[in-house]
């Protein structure tokens, strides 16, 4: 089933993925508001629409030609999109005004309220709230009821999973029915009633799959984003106002996220950065390493991927792309630093790839990111077995690279699992470690084969990175082998 989801979910980047959800939820708000099953009025819908993707669109086109970049034209219809999901559905003009403010105010914050080249908040809770505080209009998130729950719960889920961060999500979902579900139950509700209907009533499932999960403003570490998302479950959950001058502030799911926000930034301060190009060598008939040399320090730990923007007339996949580092964290370091990422570079690959291919050394790339928790452990002595599926060896390469650079002597098995036959990418890299290489066909990869090639499985952490359906069996092969505590590194893109 898992492989099954991520074939028909990694057809797209998951930009696209998230306009294809959105557009689905508000494509059933239409439908229901027409058969009267939702209080919306459709006509409403689509002109706040109408209203909102302009003025988002408009705002972010002008203020990327001020500010010389190129706009990121997806994540503006995204913004757009979601923000049609807060506000009230109508054709007013006063509803269409305070819609336009909030478009407007999103766009420009992704470009006003930066810390070294990244946004600080969510741009459509941003432009909710600010619009709010004008009096012209207010987020109501009228997906909020149940019979647009199913809907809402299954994108949400898609976008979640596809992400690998479903613990997020869920973590926010159960403090928020668990807190407003107890208070409710304390004024005489049955729990079951109480419970649930925050479940139904509450924009919580939207909140948590399509906005508190926005890559751009989530911390790296998980730890911090399950900091992030508890913040944000109380300041949804539990009510409070204050005036500041002529200003109400109260309780709201946008004001909650974007609390959640600024405790990101606070315990993370991540920037983006540029790299420059600096060349590049084949890995293997079909697949190459780009080597680049950052604009300035890039702290990362061996493991960790970084995200590039490459503007481009970009297909389907967009112009973002995530990319496991392959290069150690110690290279990045003093006088000549270097990054590098390895990639699959197919005949008929993506826009981006192309685009990459045919960068000139010298050329800026755009760095918006790094991120990730597929770490080896701490402790050195620990030993580990790690499963790489052709590409997916690049983690495995950095983190090897710097055992190597750093003179650790750690016990490492790695089984490669080669796209090609006897393709092993980076396997000088791999040797150099220390570490012993198996190879094993992909038809082979079972817990007994597994077993066979490292009798002593059962006392090594279980590491796993390449594509979703090799991941997924190489999981399930090292939990059936008996290794401990398998961490998964899935390449589905971004």
């Amino acid at each position: 089933m898992r492989a099954i989801v991520d074939a028909v979910t990694g057809r797209v980047s998951m930009y696209r993925l998230t306009v294809i959800a959105l557009a689905a939820v508000l494509a059933m708000g239409v439908l229901l508001g027409s058969l009267g099953v939702i209080g919306i009025d459709p006509l409403g819908l689509l002109a706040m629409l109408g209203v909102v993707g302009v003025a988002t669109l408009g705002a972010n086109e002008a203020a990327a030609r001020l500010a010389r970049v190129v706009p990121h034209r997806e994540s503006s219809v995204i913004t757009a999109l979601i923000i049609a999901c807060l506000l009230p559905p109508s054709a007013a003009t006063m509803d269409l005004v305070g819609a336009a403010l909030a478009g407007i105010v999103a766009a420009l914050s992704k470009y006003l309220v930066v810390w070294r080249g990244r946004h600080i908040l969510n741009p459509a809770a941003t432009g909710v709230w600010v619009a709010g505080l004008t009096g012209l209009t207010v987020g109501i998130w009228w997906i909020a009821t149940p019979a647009m729950l199913p809907v809402v719960a299954l994108g949400a889920l898609l976008l979640l999973d596809r992400t690998r961060r479903l613990d997020i999500g869920l973590l926010l979902v159960v403090l928020v029915v668990a807190i407003i579900g107890t208070r409710v139950t304390l004024t005489g509700a049955t729990p079951l009633d109480a419970y649930l209907s925050i479940l139904v009533l509450y924009p919580v499932v939207f909140l948590a799959g399509f906005m508190l999960t926005e890559p751009i403003t989530l911390p790296p570490r998980r730890w911090q984003q399950w900091l992030t998302a508890a913040v944000v479950a109380v300041a949804f959950s539990v009510p409070f106002s204050f005036p500041v001058g002529p200003v109400l502030i109260y309780t709201s799911p946008e004001l909650a996220l974007l609390i959640g926000n600024i405790v990101a930034f606070a315990v993370s301060r991540r920037r983006g950065f540029a790299l420059r190009l600096t060349g590049t060598r084949a890995l293997s008939p079909s697949a190459t390493e780009f080597r680049f040399a950052p604009t300035r320090p890039v702290p990362f730990e061996a493991g960790q991927w970084l995200e590039l923007h490459l503007p481009h007339r970009a297909d389907i996949r967009g112009t973002r792309r995530v990319f496991s580092i392959a290069s150690a964290p110690s290279a990045a370091d003093g006088e000549a630093p270097e990054v590098a990422i390895g990639l699959r570079m197919p005949e008929q690959g993506s826009s981006f790839k192309r685009e990459l291919a045919a960068l000139e050394p010298g050329s800026l790339v755009r760095a918006t990111q790094v991120s990730g928790d597929f770490l080896l452990p701490r402790d050195p002595a620990e030993p580990v077995v790690l499963v790489a599926g052709g590409i997916g060896v690049t983690p495995f390469a950095s983190q090897l690279a710097e055992v190597a650079r750093r003179g650790e002597q750690r016990d490492v098995v790695v089984v490669v699992v080669p796209s090609r036959d006897g393709e092993v990418l980076y396997r000088d890299v791999l040797e150099a470690s220390g570490a012993r290489v198996v190879e094993l066909d992909r038809d082979d990869l079972s817990g007994e084969s597994l077993r066979a090639a490292v009798p002593d499985i059962a006392r090594r952490r279980g590491y796993v990175s390449g594509a979703p359906a090799l991941v997924a069996a190489g999981r399930s092969a090292l939990r059936a082998a008996g290794a401990k505590r398998v961490r998964t590194d899935s390449f589905a893109g971004y």
